[in-house]
């Protein structure tokens, strides 16, 4: 294993397609386990997973705290790897400090039950090691070893995924079986990174202050990724409140092919990344401009050919992997689409407003659109349920749409340098 994972004939082209394996199946991750509980539990479980797998991912952007870009794009050594693993200590315990608080708090206002809250507890435990281990495989990409980093995730996530479904399997109950992964995946992560330690340097010495000085500058990130998140599932903590745990996992179920339409996008945009950075650097504005209509029309070609997909085909083969009949949601699938084509626009245009280093401005249009979605979250999905739940997801992601429209207008005009052509 440790020779596997630490040789490579072709470092550039095992790290691209290592890194898309586990790119993919980290996205997929909960879609696998929603599928292997339908069949093994019943839909109320699934709902119980879908928010707990929701707030759990919501603290991990805290566990992260947007510091891996930062870690991989630090080439000039601001800050040494002792120094970049010592705040990924810190924001670690934050997270379990934040989760810990939110459970409690959740379990009272909602009336959990004892079951689902521990559920909820250890779901967010079970994500603790993507929070720490990120820290090393961050280190690894900085040091030219993305490949390693990309190979060790793969396997644990995959290993981890295998092991949980036995678990579900031999015990029919998704808390223990929950426990059980959680001590797993630890066990699977410190091998792993015992076997691949030798790609960093950890006996460098710390500066002072440079804990605090870390964090704040990757605060900007860090919010602006929790808020998104936030955003993106407030549908959900308000069906959590609102409505019945059955209709929560409709929901997720319903909800699984926007990731399609991301993850397609980020496939196509990501390698154009740099050279659109350079237009912007170079001040070419008309070019720039093209690149960003250009990108947006790919999105919404995406959408389009999802949606006729899922018109077609959507129901039935949601209905077949989630073993649930959703004849009657047609209509809210096919809605959600539209926000999950929304949802990739913003997202090119959260890259497009990074580039043009205006983190601060994000941070802000994520902040009024997250007070828009606590204010009217619970309202609207108390008022018209689950069509209530996918018309708050639509108008929330519009909403930050056009605000990022109007940012990147405005900056774009306050750009004296840029040229027309």
């Amino acid at each position: 294993m440790k020779s596997f994972l630490n040789n490579s004939n072709n470092i550039e082209r095992d790290s691209y397609i290592w890194n898309m394996a586990g790119s993919m199946i980290m996205a997929f991750q909960s879609v696998i386990l929603l599928i292997i509980l339908t069949r093994v539990v019943d839909i109320v479980t699934a709902g119980v997973f879908t928010i707990a797998n929701a707030n759990a991912n919501l603290f991990l952007n805290i566990g992260r705290f947007g510091m891996r870009n930062y870690q991989v794009s630090d080439v000039r050594r601001e800050y040494n790897f002792a120094e970049y693993r010592n705040s990924r200590v810190a924001s670690t315990i934050l997270m379990f400090v934040c989760f810990a608080a939110y459970i409690a708090y959740a379990a009272i206002s909602n009336g959990y039950s004892a079951e689902k809250t521990w559920i909820i507890f250890w779901m967010c435990m079970f994500k603790l090691p993507d929070a720490f281990e990120d820290v090393y495989y961050g280190e690894y990409q900085r040091n030219g070893r993305l490949d390693i980093a990309s190979k060790a995730m793969t396997i644990r996530v995959t290993v981890t995924i295998i092991f949980f479904a036995g678990a579900v399997i031999v015990t029919k109950d998704l808390l223990w079986s929950m426990i059980a992964s959680t001590i797993f995946t630890v066990i699977l992560m410190v091998y792993l990174l015992v076997v691949t330690a030798d790609t960093v340097k950890d006996r460098e010495k710390t500066k002072a202050g440079a804990l605090k000085k870390l964090l704040v500058a990757c605060f900007p990130v860090f919010a602006s990724s929790f808020l998104a998140y936030y955003i993106g599932n407030a549908p959900k903590y308000a069906i959590d409140s609102q409505l019945s745990d059955e209709l929560q996992a409709i929901y997720g179920f319903l909800s699984m092919p926007v990731f399609v339409i991301g993850l397609l996008n980020n496939f196509i945009f990501n390698p154009i990344l740099f050279s659109v950075s350079c237009l912007w650097q170079d001040g070419k504005l008309k070019e720039f401009k093209r690149a960003i209509v250009r990108q947006t029309l790919i999105v919404g070609d995406i959408t389009v050919v999802c949606i006729a997909g899922a018109f077609v085909l959507g129901i039935p083969v949601l209905s077949i992997l989630y073993n649930t009949d959703l004849t009657d949601y047609k209509a809210e699938l096919l809605l959600l689409l539209v926000g999950g084509g929304l949802l990739g626009a913003s997202g090119v245009y959260t890259v497009i407003l990074t580039i043009m280093r205006q983190q601060n401005a994000l941070m802000i249009g994520y902040l009024i659109v997250a007070a828009m979605a606590m204010i009217f979250s619970g309202r609207v999905v108390a008022s018209w349920g689950m069509m209530g739940a996918v018309w708050l997801y639509n108008g929330l992601m519009l909403f930050l749409c056009l605000i990022f429209v109007l940012m990147m207008w405005g900056y774009m005009k306050k750009a004296p340098r840029m040229k027309e052509g």
